[in-house]
């Protein structure tokens, strides 16, 4: 009867100690898009997969792969350029040419959606270019991977920072 009592004892505080469980609903939407009063959510991992494969690629100088889970033709805002620029894979071609190397790493990646508006991954990335010429490019950039409808990426918006 001495042992029933003690194992009574100790399962009684071993269930009083357990961690109780509370479910707490948390409102996603979040911050808030000015002229519209449109709210932000959390966006998918998927396209920040998507998105990290384009920058591998890119620094692979590999432009086919680039335009893997892109339009045909992006639409592309660089951080030096007062108008978006057309880009197609020729195009990305074209660019390549003139590197002998690329690297380029990623700070931080945020999925993020306009509530029924748009999708976008959010990069943070340092990136050095080695041209042929000998000269060396180097820049840290923020950049927004615009997604359409379809999934594919649509435009991509460019923000250099100054070191």
């Amino acid at each position: 009867m001495k042992n029933v009592l003690v194992l009574l004892a100790v399962l009684i505080s071993i269930y009083s100690c357990s961690n109780q469980l509370v479910e707490k609903e948390v409102d996603k939407k979040a911050g808030e898009w000015v002229s519209s009063g449109t709210k932000f959510l959390m966006g998918s991992d998927e396209q920040v997969e998507i998105v990290k494969n384009l920058l591998s690629n890119y620094a692979a100088m590999d432009a086919e792969a680039v335009f893997l889970n892109a339009k045909d033709t992006v639409r592309f805002f660089p951080f030096n350029a007062e108008k978006p620029v057309m880009m197609t894979v020729e195009d990305q071609k074209e660019m390549f040419s003139l590197y002998d190397s690329i690297v380029s790493k990623p700070v931080y990646f945020v999925p993020y959606e306009l509530e029924g508006v748009r999708s976008l991954v959010e990069v943070t990335s340092t990136e050095t270019k080695y041209k042929k010429d000998g000269t060396v490019e180097k820049d840290l950039f923020l950049e927004k991977f615009i997604f359409g409808d379809d999934g594919k990426i649509h435009t991509v918006r460019q923000w250099r920072a100054a070191w």
